[in-house]
């Protein structure tokens, strides 16, 4: 698919809180593919108290893709000591929730949005950015190395998603 021509990006707000949780629902919707048998996805009314608290605070900062008043990408930013598995380094960057609506992939909206993601934690003064992907999400895990991340550690299982989980880790590149 082309990139079409009326992506625009803005911060979200709390009144997004509902599609953006139909972003995360959709988005995690192949994870049955890979995930434990008992494994089950996060509810919708779960997801959107979670975007709702998390929208709040001012240290979070979540940016939407828009094409034709629909979001149809997302990406959160916030420091790592405020993530899961917090870290005290004040340079340390976490990035979650980076989703893009199924037919808008290969647009590189993704791209676009992980690169607004990694300017604004440089404009923050953060010196490294992390993440962690589900170690079965092959496709996420090929983008984010063709984006120069690097997965770093052991696979290890995360009991909030209940998934094998990879961190990866990006130190900003010519900024």
């Amino acid at each position: 698919m082309n990139k079409p021509d009326a992506i625009h990006f803005r911060r979200a707000t709390i009144s997004d809180a509902e599609e953006l949780a139909r972003g995360v629902i959709e988005g995690v919707e192949d994870y049955a593919l890979f995930a434990p048998a008992a494994w089950t996805a996060p509810s919708f009314e779960e997801e959107i108290g979670h975007l709702r608290e998390s929208l709040a605070d001012e240290r979070v900062w979540c940016l939407v893709a828009e094409s034709d008043g629909e979001i149809v990408g997302q990406i959160t930013l916030l420091a790592a000591v405020d993530g899961p598995h917090p870290v005290a380094d004040p340079t340390l960057a976490h990035i979650s929730g980076l989703f893009v609506r199924r037919d808008f992939w290969g647009t590189g909206v993704a791209r676009d949005l992980n690169d607004a993601a990694v300017e604004k934690a440089v404009q923050r003064g953060f010196k490294e950015l992390r993440l962690f992907v589900a170690a079965g999400q092959a496709r996420a895990r090929r983008f984010y190395e063709r984006e120069g991340w690097l997965a770093v550690g052991d696979e290890f299982d995360d009991p909030a998603p209940g998934l094998t989980m990879v961190e990866y880790r990006c130190k900003p590149r010519g900024r």
